[in-house]
């Protein structure tokens, strides 16, 4: 039984080497788009939709939400880990064509945002350094939900309450990435057939 499930999970050569081979292929898709430009995706919500700085708050959040599921399951459940890290990567190889076949950008985003304090230096640190390119399905919003699902599972978060506070964790980051301008209402709605399918091979399929 022990063997079946090794050879499901990925090893833990392949959880380090994942993300170096994401970020060099992510960052490249990002920056050379293969037909040399980027579909533009947005709605009419989008448009109406004020950028809100406060959302920064839960966007930044979602750094927090998936280093803390890894450190979670490093620390106490490293069958639990791979499988979280199966899911990541089940979505990720997944999105890569459309990234790569139809490169998209949110043309709604502000260069910058005047103002000052904490939230308006964050937000213009954001949009100087990660530009709004394949912005369709939200990754942020993928991986969010994928903590969701592995925390979810875990004795910590078995209860209601704690089922609660996952999914507006999950679901503020998720409102988030378009209250910023970062993503289009489109990326979010786009986003959960990925979720549903890395849950699917990742949780659903042979599980105990």
């Amino acid at each position: 039984m022990f063997d079946k499930l090794r050879k499901w999970l990925p090893s833990g050569i392949t959880m380090l080497i994942f993300p170096v081979i994401h970020m060099i292929i992510y960052e490249t898709t990002n920056h050379f788009p293969l037909f040399g430009r980027y579909n533009e995706v947005y709605c009419r919500l989008d448009e109406v939709l004020p950028l809100v700085k406060w959302f920064m708050i839960p966007y930044c959040l979602w750094f927090v939400f998936i280093a803390g599921t890894v450190l979670l399951f490093l620390l106490t459940d490293m069958t639990e880990l791979k499988r979280y890290v199966k899911y990541l990567m089940i979505t990720v190889i997944s999105v890569y064509p459309v990234f790569l076949f139809y490169p998209s950008t949110m043309p709604l985003r502000p260069d910058s945002v005047e103002g000052s304090g904490l939230l308006v230096f964050a937000l213009n640190l954001l949009f100087s350094i990660d530009d709004p390119t394949n912005i369709f399905p939200s990754l942020h919003v993928i991986w969010a939900v994928g903590s969701m699902i592995a925390l979810g599972r875990t004795k910590y978060f078995s209860s209601k309450a704690g089922k609660l506070l996952l999914f507006f964790i999950t679901f503020m980051i998720s409102v988030s990435t378009f209250m910023i301008k970062q993503h289009s209402v489109i990326d979010v709605i786009g986003a959960l057939p990925f979720c549903l399918l890395g849950w699917y091979f990742s949780y659903s399929r042979g599980t105990a």
